[in-house]
């Protein structure tokens, strides 16, 4: 069977936006992970900040860029996209707070786990969501229909 020029669009353009997120998703988490997992004992304060500035980065352009693929990937999907979000942003929130009452030293060790704990969960998920969306497009149309 062919498909129509318009469905090739549609798969294509879903299977590009869903690879997009999942990236952008993973690139989150692992700045996440290297803010949290620097030595506090070496003297790594660039390495911190970029970390850091990286992820302040991410949060920012994150929803722009969800919000732009949003029309390629089922509502619920959406949703735990933006579970996942809200939750980095209140990750962050409570590490500045931390580093800036306790210090960066004191403060890493909770942190990496936070994000393990926390974070790591609900990226699986949303990544999992994700990985539906594509297996949904990559199944034929007339299957569909038969189930």
């Amino acid at each position: 069977m062919r498909t129509t020029g318009a469905e090739r669009g549609r798969t294509v353009g879903r299977e590009r936006a869903v690879g997009e997120l999942r990236g952008m998703l993973a690139r989150l988490y692992r700045s996440f992970v290297a803010w949290g997992s620097l030595y506090g004992d070496l003297d790594l304060r660039y390495e911190q900040e970029r970390s850091r500035e990286e992820v302040v980065g991410l949060l920012d352009e994150l929803p722009g860029q969800c919000l732009a693929r949003s029309m390629w990937i089922d509502p619920a999907t959406r949703k735990k996209i933006d579970r996942f979000m809200e939750k980095s942003r209140d990750l962050y929130s409570d590490f500045v707070a931390d580093i800036i009452a306790k210090g960066y030293p004191r403060t890493r060790a909770a942190m990496a786990k936070r994000v393990s704990r926390e974070l790591g969960p609900l990226r699986k998920e949303a990544d999992a969501a994700l990985e539906l969306e594509l297996a949904e497009t990559r199944q034929p149309r007339w299957r569909k229909r038969v189930r």
